[in-house]
């Protein structure tokens, strides 16, 4: 009876070990949201988990500790994984609308939102690939926000097609999502950059995937 008492004591040990390493990570501070424009920002941001693979849904809380009313814009914020560059998976950069969790006066998805002092909102963030060389992540990847937005250029082009490609989608954000995802590769290959977590010998793709080959690319990750 002793022995089967151990034995089960260390299977259940075992399964809460594999639980717990299962489980998405989850930030553990407020950091500072990256500005917008070179104006000082009262923001802070923190992840709470990503929804997703090569695309996907970043889940943040973003909170307002000034003492007026402060606009929120997803443009150029992007996430890099823990560990070490050399093995990480892909960066993920946002693009297109945001969802307010759990809101029900304000649209489903929308572009920006304005927060009140002392406000926290938990936002669900489109968010894709930007390093399609790279493996993809998976919802047990832990990412930080980095700590600058996309350069100016290049954030406002993803930003851009991702829109036009929406608006001739009627609107439809989920029938987007693969040629939002193959547009912001061109973006990203078209004018390589340099961004928080690059490798030594960071190399962009000769070409983006096509729309046919983002579903490939999924299926063989």
């Amino acid at each position: 009876m002793r022995m089967k008492s151990i034995v089960w004591r260390v299977a259940l040990a075992t399964f809460f070990l594999a639980a717990i390493a299962a489980r998405p990570a989850m930030a553990d501070k407020f950091v500072p949201l990256p500005d917008l424009g070179g104006k000082g920002e009262t923001l802070k941001i923190r992840v709470v988990r990503y929804d997703g693979s090569t695309n996907g849904k970043m889940v943040v809380d973003v909170r307002n500790t000034g003492k007026s009313s402060t606009k929120f814009v997803a443009e150029g914020i992007y996430f890099v994984p823990g560990g070490d560059p050399e093995k990480a998976p892909q960066r993920l950069g946002a693009a297109g609308p945001f969802t307010v969790v759990g809101s029900k006066a304000s649209p489903s998805s929308q572009q920006e939102l304005i927060l009140q002092p002392g406000e926290t909102r938990q936002l669900q963030l489109d968010v894709f690939c930007i390093d399609s060389h790279r493996g993809s992540p998976s919802p047990s990847t832990s990412f930080s926000v980095a700590g600058k937005r996309m350069p100016k250029e290049l954030r406002q082009t993803i930003a851009t097609d991702a829109a036009k490609i929406i608006r001739r989608n009627q609107g439809d954000v989920e029938k987007s999502k693969s040629e939002i995802q193959s547009t912001t590769w061109q973006a990203r290959d078209r004018k390589w950059i340099k961004l928080e977590g690059e490798r030594k010998q960071e190399k962009a793709a000769p070409s983006a995937p096509s729309n046919g080959d983002v579903q490939q690319q999924r299926r063989l990750r």
